[in-house]
């Protein structure tokens, strides 16, 4: 299985803000859609980092006063990881286990293209673990799937 099977499935869209742009901002999107990850762009539409709620929470942390007015760009994850359509969702997973992270923007030639999360991923397994275990309990009993 593919990280492109798993964007089939959920679809391209992104939920983006740009760099210049406050906590506030942020914070507003990720209530507004029901999202706790933002794709950080630069004026020239660069993906540049991330913004989660665990970033404002660390933020919010050394800064309570200037939480709220602090540029996303002072407050983002700038080391973004990243995987491309074509990788396995097990080394999607690894990546994700291993860096402690929950979404990984999806990248092919240098554009962004969608991004996963580890919820994405288990929902797409479930879901085809259900439809293996239909076709072989049917074949089991002697069935036609």
């Amino acid at each position: 299985m593919k990280v492109k099977d798993v964007l089939k499935q959920k679809g391209p869209e992104v939920f983006s803000i740009y760099e210049e742009k406050t906590v506030a901002d942020a914070i507003k999107m990720f209530t507004h859609n029901n999202i706790g990850l933002l794709i950080v762009l630069s004026l020239e539409a660069k993906v540049v980092g991330t913004i989660s709620e665990r970033d404002i929470i660390r933020k919010l942390a050394t800064d309570p006063e200037g939480c709220l007015t602090a540029k996303v760009k002072d407050v983002m994850t700038k080391q973004v990881l990243v995987v491309e359509p074509e990788d396995d969702l097990e080394y999607a997973e690894q990546i994700m286990t291993q860096n402690r992270c929950r979404h990984l923007p999806v990248i092919q030639n240098d554009v962004l293209v969608g991004l996963i999360s580890i919820g994405d991923i288990i929902k797409f397994q479930l879901k085809e673990s259900q439809t293996e275990n239909k076709y072989l309990k049917s074949y089991v009993a002697g069935g036609r799937a």
